[in-house]
């Protein structure tokens, strides 16, 4: 087992639209060997900074050979749930397909919070998730917030937990106003009920650990089809069972 930390390496990057609350930018290459708590969040992982696709780094999590811990929260970070609305749909296969996320229930225009402490890497329309917001924390994490009616926040933008970055709404592929959260490290998705019990408002560990499997959704449910019975009768009058869709017995 590693930390995170080991798979840090050195290397040059171009660093854009980084800002903080007093508008101080950062525009410049440097090399970087460390993360920078609230300019650069975990940087030294994903060499990284794209404020236009969801993942971008293609990262092989067969390459670690093993498990890796990661911590929740910094010393200095906080957490609070991003809306209080009851979960509607979980993490896993749903009509057929993955669904990278969960569904958490409210109303056109509610307030929709980060959930830690970060920097926002993406915010903008993005495919089926409508208005979508990418949040990277300082311990390597990003949570997405999806399908909001307004973003608040912009790419660079330092946000602390509980602050608000959206409002919630239906855009993109919805039947209706929720929320689609999700939490993702090097890109891929992994169920947030495994981190966050939504009921309580708590977090449920203090370290995540990843290995090949974190990132696999529950195998799909596959039901028999129901049939239906019903009776009928032979040509020597005795009742007989058949399925609504067997073609063993026509009435003549």
């Amino acid at each position: 087992m590693q930390s995170a930390l080991a798979l840090s390496n050195d290397y040059t990057l171009g660093i854009e639209n980084f800002h903080d609350s007093d508008g101080f930018a950062v525009n410049e290459d440097f090399t970087h060997p460390t993360f920078i708590p609230g300019i650069a969040p975990y940087f030294d992982i994903y060499c990284n900074w794209d404020t236009l696709n969801l993942d971008p780094y293609n990262f092989d999590f067969k390459s670690l050979g093993g498990s890796l811990q990661l911590p929740v929260l910094e010393s200095d970070c906080g957490f609070m749930l991003p809306v209080t609305g009851a979960i509607t749909s979980c993490f896993g296969y749903r009509w057929g397909r993955p669904h990278a996320g969960v569904d958490l229930n409210l109303k056109n225009g509610d307030t929709v919070n980060a959930a830690f402490d970060g920097v926002v890497r993406m915010s903008r329309w993005y495919y089926g998730y409508g208005n979508c917001v990418v949040i990277r924390h300082h311990n390597g994490l990003e949570t997405l917030y999806g399908h909001l009616s307004r973003r608040i926040v912009e790419p660079g933008d330092l946000v602390n937990a509980g602050q608000i970055i959206g409002l919630g709404g239906s855009t993109g592929y919805s039947t209706g106003p929720h929320l689609h959260f999700e939490t993702r490290f090097m890109g891929k998705a992994f169920n947030p009920q495994t981190l966050i019990d939504f009921k309580t408002d708590s977090l449920l560990m203090d370290t995540l650990v990843f290995d090949t499997n974190s990132f696999a959704p529950p195998k799909p449910i596959y039901y028999k089809p129901a049939y239906r019975s019903y009776k009928g009768y032979s040509n020597y009058g005795k009742p007989q069972t058949y399925a609504r869709k067997s073609t063993a017995y026509k009435k003549k």
